[in-house]
């Protein structure tokens, strides 16, 4: 009964939609995080993510939002949308598709480390002892006062480019220094 009334509503849908932003296609594994219709997972359920592995290929229909409008098997996408339109067609052979990481608090404009300092916390110093020696936050507070603004730009390109690649595709990045450039 579920997947009549899904099938008859997506019906309507792809009625009102002739063109998407994006088909991806080919993938053996597609994660989806959520099982049961869920928007989140909260406590014991986000030990337990759902996935839909096909040795057949597996699709991914993107709307003109950017919203993932549809998913399956190849051969049933492909079929209810071969009158379709996509601005793009991405062939993940062989590969994983997942949602995106969303990093909601960083820090990834800054200049010097304070590689210096974990010697001195393995060996029990406490964070005064550490700021004493001329470590803690102020080390990066002043190597980030003395750098231009190209700098701090590179460094900043450096590290967004880095996490996009580990899986991040939304920041909300901030300097904690108070600094004005």
């Amino acid at each position: 009964f579920f997947l009549n009334v899904h099938e008859k509503l997506l019906a309507e849908r792809r009625r009102e939609m002739d063109s998407f932003k994006l088909k991806i296609r080919g993938a053996c594994q597609l994660v989806l995080i959520c099982r049961n219709g869920e928007t989140v997972l909260r406590g014991e359920a986000q030990k337990s993510v759902a996935t839909v592995e096909s040795a057949k290929g597996l699709s991914v229909i993107v709307d003109k939002n950017g919203l993932i409008f549809d998913f399956g098997e190849d051969d049933v996408i492909s079929g209810r949308y071969e009158n379709s339109t996509f601005q793009q067609e991405l062939d993940a052979s062989g590969m994983c598709i997942m949602p995106g990481l969303v990093d909601a608090h960083t820090h990834p404009v800054w200049v010097g480390d304070r590689v210096h300092e974990f010697a001195m916390k393995l060996a029990g110093a406490t964070y005064m002892e550490v700021h004493a020696a001329g470590g803690g936050i102020h080390y990066t507070v002043d190597h980030v006062r003395k750098a231009n603004l190209e700098e701090l730009t590179e460094s900043l390109c450096s590290r967004l480019q880095r996490m996009l690649q580990s899986g991040t595709t939304l920041v909300e990045a901030k300097s904690g220094y108070g600094l004005d450039m």
